[in-house]
């Protein structure tokens, strides 16, 4: 599977290239015509933004669909975006099917397009909410495969439902305007919420250490992990 990216360099855009068509979720652009479901403060994820260099090079990422609000956003940077749409994938993960390391993680080269000899240094994973579906496992599998990818100080930003009850399905984010993210919930249906605590979540997430967390005032615990 190739994987779509969208290269930034001194905040011009060089192109967005994948071999195949890639696919721009409409309903995230940030025309206000077309404005998600919901908009959500974010600190912890602007705060990291914010204290990015121009000079720097960033690689990011984003598991959700590619859209206008995240290309738009990471084209002030030096940047690289990988956008592979690996979210319904990652969830129909079976671990009874997928019963060995090997056929496991050849499943998971398949969805996120990362392979051993890539030379790639990801600076920042944009999980957003789906660690909340996927079984813990598989969360686990999905970390190191990722590690032999990951800069020394990689970011791992995520979202965690504190509430008993939680949609059904992830929810789908891009940025917006003013420091917002917009998420589109999937589903009107609930199910019940794994409410991963601090400690699980180090145990399933390690070497990635929670550097900060802060409770939105939707019920969603947001944190920022550094790798250590």
């Amino acid at each position: 599977m190739s994987i779509a990216t969208a290269c930034f360099k001194k905040g011009f855009k060089e192109g967005f290239k994948r071999h195949t068509t890639p696919v721009v979720d409409p309903n995230l652009s940030q025309n206000n015509k077309q404005r998600a479901d919901c908009e959500m403060n974010s600190p912890l994820l602007f705060k990291l933004l914010a204290d990015y260099l121009p000079e720097n090079y960033y690689q990011i990422l984003d598991v959700m669909p590619a859209s206008n609000g995240i290309i738009d956003f990471f084209s002030a940077f030096h940047s690289k975006l990988y956008l592979p749409s690996c979210h319904d994938g990652l969830q129909s993960i079976c671990l009874e099917e997928l019963d060995t390391e090997h056929k496991l993680n050849r499943a998971l080269i398949k969805i996120l397009g990362f392979r051993k000899q890539d030379k790639i240094s990801l600076d920042l994973l944009l999980l957003w909410d789906l660690p909340n579906y996927l079984d813990g496992k598989v969360l686990r599998a999905i970390i190191e495969y990722l590690l032999p990818h990951c800069s020394d100080d990689a970011i791992l930003h995520i979202y965690i439902h504190t509430r008993e009850r939680m949609p059904v399905k992830p929810g789908t984010y891009t940025i917006g305007s003013s420091n917002k993210v917009c998420v589109k919930q999937n589903s009107s249906e609930k199910t019940q919420s794994p409410m991963y605590y601090k400690e699980s979540l180090q145990k399933a997430l390690s070497p990635f250490l929670v550097q900060r967390g802060v409770l939105l005032s939707n019920g969603v615990q947001e944190y920022l992990l550094k790798r250590s």
